[in-house]
């Protein structure tokens, strides 16, 4: 009977010992003390901040943190850095940042590049014409105001160094496009004949003086007609009523003015000489 009893007490033992074996061990709960064990352990807030995380996500009530006002404080004492705390007091991770597809960009082979210009359509491909910034100015039709007291009046010329363009072009109707900036359009644009004058070609930007005062722009006479049609975005497909003679050209886009001479004797000296680029080229014998 004794060894009966002895057997079953045993057994009763051994069941205890494996239904604790099978229950779930509760694991140590993640709270302030341990953030700032790691913090005085010299640990980064890359690191912290990756744990906090971890352990939130492990279930609820695996980290559990104080922070109330108090708590807060004691953390700052400890000196964890907001960033930590700002973790502790919402663990969830950033969302992900949208990426927005960038939109494709068609190059139709038909038109010039999307680049501010002036294009020659050379067969099946563009030519970029050259364009520069109104730099050299000089006055002219001084002696003729001068012998007439000031009844004729002068003019501000605007001339390119060289006596032709680097620019050339072979054809005497040629084809030509426009990729205008922003806030521009084709009517922005003047093409006109240059004069050419030594080792320079010229053309005629303002005049003042005279009975008649002062203007601004080129002369109407030098104005070579063109026709234009919008056929893409900033972009015109320019074209020529006529054949152009074999001489020196431009395109000329004026983009503002400035005043001159004023109050000198001998009429009104008041006048302007508009401001701009000019796109030259040669039309070859």
């Amino acid at each position: 009977m004794k060894r009966l009893a002895y057997l079953a007490v045993l057994s009763l033992c051994l069941a205890a010992t494996a239904v604790r074996a099978q229950a779930p061990t509760r694991a140590k709960r993640f709270t302030n003390d341990d953030v700032i064990g790691m913090v005085q352990a010299g640990l980064s807030d890359d690191v912290i901040i990756a744990k906090i995380r971890s352990e939130s996500a492990a279930g609820a009530g695996v980290a559990l943190f104080d922070t109330s006002v108090d708590g807060l404080k004691a953390l700052k004492a400890a000196h964890v850095s907001d960033a930590v705390i700002k973790v502790m007091i919402d663990p969830a991770p950033p969302p992900a940042p949208i990426v927005a597809a960038a939109a494709a960009i068609t190059v139709d082979p038909n038109l010039p590049p999307p680049e501010v210009g002036v294009y020659w359509k050379d067969g099946a491909s563009f030519s970029l014409i050259e364009g520069q910034a109104i730099a050299q100015t000089k006055v002219g039709g001084r002696a003729g105001s001068y012998f007439t007291d000031g009844i004729r009046n002068q003019h501000w010329d605007a001339y390119l160094d060289g006596p032709t363009s680097p620019n050339i072009v072979k054809d005497r109707r040629p084809d030509f496009y426009f990729y205008v900036p922003d806030g521009y359009d084709s009517s922005d644009y003047t093409l006109i004949s240059l004069n050419k004058k030594g080792n320079r070609r010229e053309f005629q930007i303002g005049s003042f003086g005279g009975v008649s005062g002062g203007k601004t722009g080129v002369k109407r006479d030098k104005e070579v007609v063109f026709k234009a049609q919008h056929v893409g975005i900033r972009t015109y497909h320019v074209t020529l009523t006529d054949d152009l003679k074999p001489g020196e050209y431009a395109f000329f886009m004026a983009t503002g003015m400035s005043e001159t001479m004023a109050g000198a004797k001998g009429g009104n000296r008041s006048g302007g000489a508009a401001t701009g680029r000019v796109y030259d080229f040669s039309i070859p014998e």
